[in-house]
């Protein structure tokens, strides 16, 4: 609301002004600097903070997704739990009922799994490893 209270008053600036919505579906990378450029504190009259914006070929999660140290892949619990209804042998009831939770979002089909959202999208899990 003072946003718009504040456009109206600026409004009255000019002889002719037009507002186009775009939707946030269709325009994500304004939306992503949106969001952190209200990271940044803005002091008056001083300097800037600069955004530094590179291009990946791969998804930026490739970059973060390792392999665990006994060379398991990152979902191979989910996996499992889905497939067999196997909990890891070092689980806790807390550590069971976070993996049900989890692998509700999940789908197997046949030997591929998927990452479920709420728009019904699938995303297949893949091992960054393996698909390089």
């Amino acid at each position: 609301m003072p946003y718009q209270a504040y456009i109206r008053e600026l409004m009255e600036l000019f002889d002719e002004i037009s507002f186009h919505h775009i939707p946030r579906e269709e325009n994500k990378m304004v939306d992503a600097l949106a969001t952190l450029s209200s990271m940044f504190k803005v002091i008056p009259h001083g300097d800037l903070s600069c955004i530094d914006i590179r291009c990946r070929v791969e998804p930026a999660h490739y970059c973060l997704i390792e392999e665990e140290e006994h060379g398991k892949s990152w979902y191979f619990d989910i996996k499992r739990y889905i497939k067999d209804k196997e909990y890891p042998l070092e689980a806790f009831d807390n550590d069971k009922r976070t993996l049900r939770w989890l692998a509700a979002s999940f789908l197997l089909s046949g030997s591929v799994l998927y990452k479920r959202y709420h728009d019904m999208v699938l995303l297949r899990c893949v091992n960054a490893k393996k698909a390089e």
